[in-house]
């Protein structure tokens, strides 16, 4: 199980560890079919997407019980965060149809009791979603568009989780020309030159 190749890490001593191998597994076999992760982090799959995902728990706020994952791929963060916190309720919206597929079939094959949407997210209509308490997009979109697409999500208090890479800065800088934000920012555990926002509310900088 290549779970148990991966250097040791302090996410390791979840329950469920059984499952995210078998997981990994799934997610490695699929990717020899059709493009889910670059095939030069396969060997390296616990660091870059595992724990990479794993580290959003430590940032979710008290009582979190709903999550939407958007763009979610492969899973990451979404089905690492249910297998790791199974209490979690988690919706996640992707708009490929091989990926969701692949999703389905995870969420099945594992018992995760997923809710898989194949859509866009702009393109899904007001009131057909839930509330949720926290959004999280990983490797969607600049930051600036992240804001403009949760919006309204973020108006209602939901709280966006985002993980961004060590072009941060020119993100943030972009998206505080149009948008005055409450947020954190939380350094990576995978990579000291990356971040994690963490969204709290949001104003239009013309309003």
């Amino acid at each position: 199980m290549l779970i148990e190749k991966q250097k040791e890490s302090k996410f390791l001593s979840f329950p469920n560890k059984r499952i995210m191998s078998d997981y990994i597994d799934l997610v490695v076999d699929a990717n020899k079919k059709f493009n889910l992760i670059s095939k030069s982090t396969e060997k390296n799959i616990w660091d870059r997407h595992i724990t990479d995902s794993a580290q959003l728990l430590n940032h979710l706020p008290n009582g979190t019980k709903t999550i939407c994952d958007v763009g979610s791929g492969a899973g990451f963060p979404g089905i690492v965060l249910k297998i790791i916190n199974t209490s979690l309720s988690v919706t996640i919206v992707e708009p490929s149809k091989k990926k969701s597929e692949f999703l389905k079939f995870v969420s099945k094959e594992l018992d995760l009791d997923l809710n898989i949407v194949q859509e866009k997210y702009e393109n899904i209509k007001k009131g057909q979603m839930p509330f949720f308490d926290v959004i999280t997009a990983r490797a969607l979109k600049p930051l600036d568009k992240l804001i403009h697409l949760f919006f309204e999500d973020l108006r209602q208090g939901s709280v966006c989780v985002f993980p961004k890479g060590e072009n941060w800065q020119n993100e943030l800088d972009l998206a505080q020309n149009n948008w005055l934000l409450k947020y954190s920012v939380e350094t990576s555990i995978t990579n000291k030159g990356s971040k994690i926002f963490i969204i709290k509310g949001v104003k239009r900088r013309n309003e």
